[in-house]
């Protein structure tokens, strides 16, 4: 297989970002092969890669950054560029956060897909997992074995009647990203609502952009949902994205974790990429 990007440019509008609040358009442009997936913050003209070498340890989003410039909620574009297969693609927005849109990956997902994918003349590569490779921490696991295609199981634990203890296995291609996890939105417990908005966050958020799931054990917007366990299906699709901050490169592994979040997800790409290389190898996509 070979590498792609986007066949023509393209712009979202009117989004906010979900923490600033602030108005921000996302622009898509095709890039050459080898380019990966870099963003470009036109106001400050600065361009980052959008690999791990770049990221920066944060609970709540995705955050890329350097010479003190960041790009942060990154977390569903990334997803969206692998869900896809993308491979090469210049993000240009016009702020320091990525818009947060109906929560999902699903804007994104769709303007990509109108636009289409061009095949370029360089060939893929992908990390394939050759060893068992695994993190713990407090109470977060992250294990991946060798497999075939990629594939994530991830089980989430909340102390909330309608969440509890799930787990969810998904067959990452273009067809299954489609069907089963871009549509999935993200969602937080109101308990938190106060003291991060007492943060200065969560200031574009909003019962359209997230799932709330109140302090009776109940949840407050069904109406928004698409899945029963759709903030299982959010973990997994957080998770496609920051994997892709593995140099842009599919991982072949089949990949369990447990109660991860953006930072335990960095760190595992870290400890994956830099102290694990006798345990993957990388190669041509056939």
């Amino acid at each position: 297989m070979n590498q792609t990007t986007i066949k023509e440019s393209c712009v979202l509008t009117g989004g906010v970002g979900l923490h600033s609040g602030k108005k921000t358009a996302i622009y898509f442009y095709p890039a050459p092969a080898n380019h990966g997936i870099q963003f470009l913050r036109s106001d400050k003209s600065t361009t980052i890669p959008a690999t791990y070498q770049y990221a920066e340890s944060s609970a709540l989003c995705t955050t890329i950054a350097k010479n003190e410039i960041k790009i942060t909620t990154i977390e569903h574009v990334m997803s969206v560029c692998n869900g896809l297969g993308l491979d090469n693609v210049l993000i240009e927005i016009t702020e320091e956060e990525v818009p947060i849109l109906d929560g999902s990956g699903l804007f994104f997902y769709q303007k990509l897909s109108q636009v289409g994918v061009k095949i370029l003349d360089k060939p893929k590569k992908v990390i394939r997992i050759t060893d068992t490779v695994s993190y713990n921490k407090d109470n977060v696991a992250i294990y991946i074995t060798p497999s075939n295609q990629p594939v994530f199981t991830f089980s989430i634990e909340y102390e909330h009647q309608q969440i509890g203890h799930q787990e969810y296995t998904f067959h990452l291609n273009e067809t299954n990203y489609k069907d089963q996890i871009v549509q999935a939105k993200t969602f937080c417990l109101e308990k938190d609502i106060q003291k991060m908005q007492d943060m200065g966050l969560i200031k574009g958020g909003s019962k359209e952009s997230a799932i709330i799931l109140n302090n009776n054990g109940e949840v407050d917007n069904m109406e928004v949902m698409t899945w029963l366990n759709e903030p299982n299906l959010h973990k997994i699709l957080d998770q496609v994205g920051d994997f892709y901050l593995a140099n842009n490169l599919r991982i072949i592994g089949n990949t369990y974790s447990h109660k991860s979040g953006h930072a335990t997800n960095l760190a595992f790409i870290t400890h994956l990429m830099d102290e694990c290389q006798n345990k993957y190898i990388i190669e041509e996509d056939i």
